[in-house]
């Protein structure tokens, strides 16, 4: 059997006016640093999802969660995913796309819609960033898309090798600008992976493939797995030594994989994991006094936040790393705590706990949360000194303060328009007093990088659950 995927770009007719480019930023030389942008707004977001009331008391993790660590059942569309079906979305550039089946049985589609012109929208005037968590939630609009990628499976012969075409169709005449060209490009080798992986049964190793009119014979198994170099050759300088990572939909469900420099330039949402490291007992549901916990400054030399501080020890998953794994390598190459590698099955360290997700200009990421526990007769730390300058193990309820008062900064600083990053802040949460004792007081003036205080946010809601979900 033979089988021909047929992939089509369509267009509709007149430009959609998108908001400018990602925008550079830079760090203020004043204390306490703030970052600005040089024209606009753009609010970060997190979006905690849903904890399942069944979970385990022990190790209380999103459903989400759940299904994205079975690493071998990523997105799959159901038997019943008929005419006009879209099972789940995806965030791209400008745009929230939907992902799904249209039409007869065996052909799939991703429909781009441009976040700033979703008609769910809370208003027009709102930024493209403030809006990217609720485009999420949105359903197809048909009028409002302006990208339509299809792909058609179609059955042949046994012996011949697969065949996958992408093209580009548009009604308007003018040519795509260089940014949506590129994306077009990347998504439509995202998307080739993504059909591949549940639609082609053809028993031949060898894919043969136009993209856009490029032709490419490519390697089955090279397609489907974590590194597909060949498909990406054209954007790689060095194949062997580009890191892939995998753009995922709002579930954390794997859609493709793609080179991680791509994942960045076009803001793709993507996996990555954030560990809070407490002193010799973990962090748990129900517990009044947690114990210290490990923050940690950022190096001046850092090309993004410089000197900022982070409660977190976070990063990206590559391609086919499970969340615990990247935990794990983590927390060991930044602070040199090797335990949850040399032990996995160890109690070094504790989770998944549960997923969020943060939006920025420039970061997308289905955030999965963890505890390490340091153990202090065995461990000590041991910097990445081009990653950290300085950190210390703190009481957790001084960060619990530094963050409200970080958070404060990034609120009074944009309402004096002095800030260009909006933080929006609304969870309700008790004030813990000033008088902390540690240090020369210092902590005060903390600031914490955004990313991290967003998922701050949500680890604050997860602490605040009921009692009785605790271990």
């Amino acid at each position: 059997m033979k089988v021909a995927l047929y992939v089509a770009a369509s267009a509709v007719a007149g430009k959609i006016a998108l908001a400018e480019a990602f925008l550079p930023y830079k760090i203020l030389t004043r204390k306490p640093a703030v970052i600005v942008s040089t024209t606009r707004s753009t609010p970060p977001r997190a979006l905690p999802l849903p904890l399942p009331s069944s979970a385990s008391r022990g190790d209380v993790m999103s459903e989400v969660e759940a299904s994205s660590e079975r690493r071998g059942s990523d997105l799959q569309l159901g038997a019943d995913a008929g005419v006009g079906s879209f099972t789940a979305t995806s965030l791209a550039s400008f745009y929230v796309v939907h992902i799904g089946a249209e039409g007869v049985p065996g052909n799939y589609a991703w429909n781009l819609t441009p976040i700033d012109c979703d008609p769910e929208a809370k208003t027009k005037n709102e930024r493209v960033e403030d809006l990217a968590l609720e485009a999420l939630q949105s359903s197809p609009h048909v009028s409002s898309k302006v990208y339509s990628l299809n792909c058609i499976v179609m059955d042949a012969d046994d012996d011949t090798p697969s065949k996958l075409v992408v093209t580009l169709g548009k009604s308007q005449e003018s040519p795509l600008d260089q940014d949506d060209s590129l994306l077009i490009d990347i998504l439509s080798r995202i998307m080739l992976q993504w059909v591949a992986a549940q639609d082609v049964g053809n028993q031949s190793s060898i894919i043969v493939a136009s993209v856009l009119g490029e032709d490419i014979r490519l390697d089955k198994s090279d397609l489907l797995g974590d590194n597909p170099k060949e498909l990406f050759r054209a954007y790689l300088e060095d194949n062997s030594q580009t890191e892939m990572s995998e753009m995922v939909e709002s579930k954390g469900n794997k859609l493709g994989v793609v080179p991680r420099p791509l994942v960045h330039k076009l803001n793709l949402l993507h996996r990555g994991i954030g560990i809070v490291v407490s002193k010799d007992a973990h962090i748990k549901l129900g517990i009044e006094n947690p114990s210290e916990v490990y923050v940690h400054q950022r190096t001046d030399c850092k090309s993004i936040f410089p000197s900022l501080y982070d409660m977190f020890v976070g990063g990206v998953s590559t391609a086919g790393e499970d969340a615990r794994m990247t935990a794990a390598r983590e927390v060991a190459e930044e602070l040199g705590l090797k335990r949850a590698l040399e032990d996995p099955e160890g109690d070094a360290l504790r989770g998944p706990l549960f997923n969020c997700i943060i939006c920025t200009s420039y970061n997308r990421c289905v955030v999965t949360l963890f505890t390490y526990r340091f153990d202090t007769s065995t461990e000590q730390v041991k910097w990445q000194e081009e990653e950290v300058q300085w950190g210390d193990f703190v009481p957790y309820a001084l960060v619990e303060r530094a963050a409200e008062l970080s958070i404060d900064r990034w609120k009074k600083d944009s309402e004096g328009g002095n800030c260009a990053v909006v933080f929006p802040s609304t969870l309700q949460r008790e004030k813990t007093p000033n008088e902390i004792d540690y240090g020369d007081g210092s902590w005060r003036s903390w600031d914490f990088v955004p990313d991290g205080l967003l998922v701050w946010e949500s680890w604050v809601r997860w602490r605040g659950q009921d009692a009785s979900n605790a271990k």
